[in-house]
């Protein structure tokens, strides 16, 4: 299990930090089973904080300047958050692995954690040009996030002609730690038609149960 304080406080420790994260992503994202997509989105993050940061540190910064930097970095830090909660906890990465990357471990996990048993419900929202929005919660609590023992709703999302036969069909996914959470989309992908399903994952990796497949069209 992967401890969640492991993020550098100070900014320009978390630059440091986050280009070794970075490079050991690329360098073994094959092995890991980490798709090329999400490496490039990762590296697109760092690039971005390691770009506003300067400017933003020296002494003539101005707060548009700063404010930036700090959506710079909670950009990166849910990058990085989501890709140690989900791609990370493979099993063929070892413990020594995740300490090469700068995360804490614990060599047990508890066992008091409960495989999730309901399904995220949720609903597609469009907040932008090529972005929409997914808020879900629990299909047992409409104000409630989600379950005891889940880290995050697993998306999977694919544009496709038609619809899947099954939730399995879709090729995107990611953990979303927090609702809503944003999808972006590229230019070409606009006017076509979005599938999305989700599942709880717990802290342990394992997935609950399928929600249904819901479908929008790309703004």
């Amino acid at each position: 299990m992967i401890m969640s304080d492991y993020i550098p406080r100070k900014d320009t420790e978390l630059l440091l930090w986050g280009e070794n994260f970075c490079t050991r992503v690329a360098d073994n994202a094959t092995d890991w089973g980490i798709p090329t997509a999400e490496v490039t989105a990762l590296q697109a993050a760092q690039t971005a904080f390691a770009e506003i940061l300067p400017a933003a540190s020296g002494p003539l910064a101005d707060s548009v300047t700063i404010e930036r930097k700090n959506e710079a970095r909670h950009a990166l830090v849910e990058k990085i958050r989501g890709m140690a909660a989900f791609r990370l906890q493979n099993p063929i990465l070892t413990n020594a692995d995740r300490l090469l990357l700068g995360l804490h471990v614990h060599d047990t996990k508890p066992t008091t954690i409960p495989v999730p048993t309901t399904r995220p419900n949720f609903e597609l929202k469009v907040t932008d040009v090529r972005r929409i929005a997914v808020h879900f919660h629990d299909q047992d609590s409409a104000g409630r996030a989600r379950p005891y023992g889940v880290n995050g709703a697993v998306v999977y999302y694919d544009v496709l002609d038609a619809p899947p036969p099954h939730p399995d069909a879709l090729s995107r996914s990611l953990l979303a730690t927090h609702t809503p959470y944003t999808l972006e989309f590229v230019e070409e992908e606009r006017g076509k038609a979005v599938y999305v399903a989700l599942r709880w994952q717990n802290e342990k990796g394992q997935k609950g149960p399928w929600s249904e497949i819901e479908s929008t069209v790309v703004p």
